[in-house]
């Protein structure tokens, strides 16, 4: 039995298959893995490529009929037969390091899962011109390895706060046959959903107290003409009412809780309300988050444009249906057309850089070349420090030391709603109330003072946010950031009776008027920034003024 298995489902599309293919042929001779190819629908061309190889280490398997997305990929897991099983689509590409360096940290060691975020590439062929042949990689100099706690992850998501692509999916995941199991012992198969790649990290999370992050991507994730997610989402309102989309997802149940919109999000909400009754059913901090599933939708509204009325009203609908406040939604102004991606090399902390390339500049004409090409500049992998697996602690505790809200800083478990995903610096609020909550510890006998280091996103287009904050169950407090003004310590009071009897104190922000960069012009994105928190920490001195 090898130690790696990687699995790639394919319908009809060999012209991107081979270049997958390549990128797996090139792994070196000495890791132990296994390549599964599972021909959906027994397409010959495809047949006669794999044979061609003539590399032991390919093994191909066919459907006779044309199998559902979900079907197939099930079929393609019953072939593989490593201790540890990741999937790759056929026009995604592997990193030329990705199977030596999983052997060598998943030998021997107790690791459940092993995932990275994967580098991005949009094939020549790709709908949309503005996108095509562009390269897309953070690239983290450090190439460093962390153990990240499940449940934390989780709830992020369920609460709209991270990106799915943070999820340890089997598409950007080793996954250990053991937890395959454990959810086919649940759900009877392991792939389940709308969207199987998604569930998978869900389900991986739920049955898993924690997971290894590389920092050091092992793939690239590949968006070509053939891409289904990027067809039923971006480029056409209506797939799941032709052919192809019920030849790939096959019947979908409605859910009364969500509207009828095939949204992104909201087909993401469907398997997590799935995924919730199966595996999730007694945790209460992981739970779908209807109003920030509102503000998602909401946030990238833009990204098609002829659904932009639709998507207001299907905003209403998730309002009236979970009693929230539409109001609260910030809702972009209406786009011609989709935002565009970046363009060049930009700095963004220390130890990480992104490259947003133009392939057409480079000769690119596959994920085969632009896998060779990023290549280049990412560092060799680190040597695993054991350290560095110690699972984080859940509750971030509030007390003289300053909590950092940069990407892995300890204050990251502390964004409860309305907060975007860490960067290196901080992170932003995207949302008009926003959530924090601590422990704290000690308990304080007197009145102290709650430090924020902040910055606000304020411009000649909306010069002043104002954000009225209540620490606990105290009277509010107001904080305001101009042009003038818009970085630096902000400070709050903190009176020990607004802490909890369990030493829990929840600080709410609400915010005038947060806006993103694309409504102002200003850049592609999209996202309505508020206030970026940076670091916090309780001071109990004496100050003789307040800031802002």
């Amino acid at each position: 039995m090898p130690l790696l298995s990687i699995v790639v489902p394919t319908l009809d599309r060999p012209d991107t298959l081979r270049h997958a293919l390549a990128t797996m042929a090139c792994q070196p001779a000495h890791a132990d893995c296994e390549f599964v190819v599972q021909n959906n629908g027994g397409n010959p061309e495809i047949a006669k490529m794999v044979a061609d190889l003539q590399d032991k280490r390919f093994k191909h398997f066919a459907s006779e009929t044309v199998l559902t997305m979900t079907d197939n990929w099930e079929a393609a897991l019953g072939h593989a037969s490593g201790e540890y099983i990741a999937f790759l689509g056929d026009d995604d590409g592997l990193m030329p390091y990705a199977c030596a360096t999983a052997s060598d940290l998943l030998s021997g060691r107790k690791i459940d899962l092993l995932s990275w975020r994967a580098y991005s590439y949009y094939w020549p062929g790709y709908y949309h011109p503005a996108f095509r042949n562009r390269l897309l990689a953070e690239i983290d100099l450090t190439s460093s390895a962390k153990r990240v706690a499940s449940r934390d992850e989780l709830a992020r998501i369920f609460g709209f706060q991270a990106h799915y692509a943070n999820l340890p999916m089997i598409y950007n995941s080793f996954v250990r046959r053991s937890v395959i199991d454990r959810m086919r012992a649940v759900g009877g198969r392991y792939f389940i959903g709308l969207s199987p790649d998604v569930a998978s990290g869900i389900a991986n999370a739920a049955l898993t107290d924690s997971f290894v992050r590389l920092s050091r991507p092992l793939s690239m994730a590949g968006f070509s003409q053939h891409s289904t997610g990027h067809a039923l989402f971006f480029e056409t309102t209506d797939l799941l009412e032709t052919s192809r989309g019920a030849r790939d997802f096959g019947p979908i149940d409605d859910d009364p809780r969500l509207p009828d919109l095939n949204a992104l999000q909201l087909f993401i909400a469907k398997d997590m309300l799935v995924l919730k009754r199966l595996l999730l059913t007694d945790d209460d901090d992981v739970r779908l988050d209807f109003k920030a599933l509102a503000q998602a939708l909401a946030t990238n509204i833009n990204n098609r444009p002829p659904l932009y009325d639709r998507t207001v009203r299907t905003i209403g609908e998730l309002a009236r249906t979970h009693g929230f406040d539409v109001a609260d939604i910030i809702i972009p102004a209406r786009l011609a057309d989709r935002p565009p991606p970046g363009k060049g090399v930009r700095v963004i902390g220390q130890n990480r850089v992104v490259y947003e390339l133009d392939g057409s500049a480079l000769g690119l004409n596959s994920i085969e070349d632009a896998v060779r090409v990023i290549a280049q500049f990412v560092p060799d992998q680190e040597p695993f420090a054991p350290a560095a697996l110690e699972a984080p602690v859940s509750a971030p505790v509030l007390g003289a030391e300053k909590l950092d809200f940069g990407r892995g800083g300890a204050g990251v478990a502390a964004l409860v709603e309305g907060w975007s995903e860490p960067e290196q610096w901080g992170t932003w609020s995207v949302a008009r109330n926003c959530v924090l909550r601590f422990e704290i510890r000690p308990f304080p006998s007197r009145p102290v003072e709650l430090v924020l280091a902040c910055r606000a996103f304020v411009s000649d287009g909306n010069p002043q946010l104002r954000a009225a904050c209540r620490v606990g169950n105290g009277a509010p407090q107001q904080l305001t950031f101009s042009s003038e003004a818009f970085a630096g310590l902000r400070r709050l009071v903190l009176d020990p009776a607004a802490i909890a009897a369990d030493g829990m104190l929840t600080v709410s922000l609400s915010l005038s008027d947060p806006r993103s960069p694309a409504d102002l012009g200003l850049s592609s994105d999209v996202r309505p920034l508020g206030i970026g928190l940076e670091r916090i920490w309780l001071d109990d001195g004496v100050h003789a003024s307040r800031d802002g």
